[in-house]
């Protein structure tokens, strides 16, 4: 996703993870986290969603304590 200024504000990705499995310091989500850029992890084909006008909703579930949890991911397409 890109805000108007055309910074980067989130990161969607259809794999398990941002890192590699194997990974021990996770250096995406670090240098994503860093900037304050969000990440989503298993997201399904976006492949229709055009790279702007679209509207993306990311509705994550709370989880005490968590560092992460489950989302459910709307789009709204122009």
């Amino acid at each position: 996703m890109i805000a108007a200024d055309g910074a980067i504000v989130g990161v969607g990705i259809d794999t398990p993870s941002l890192d590699p499995g194997t990974s021990k310091v996770l250096p995406a989500h670090q240098a994503l986290f860093r900037r304050n850029i969000f990440g989503l992890e298993h997201v399904g084909d976006m492949s229709r969603v055009p790279a702007t006008g679209a509207t993306i909703l990311a509705l994550p579930m709370k989880i005490g304590g968590g560092s992460g949890g489950p989302c459910r991911v709307l789009v709204r397409l122009p």
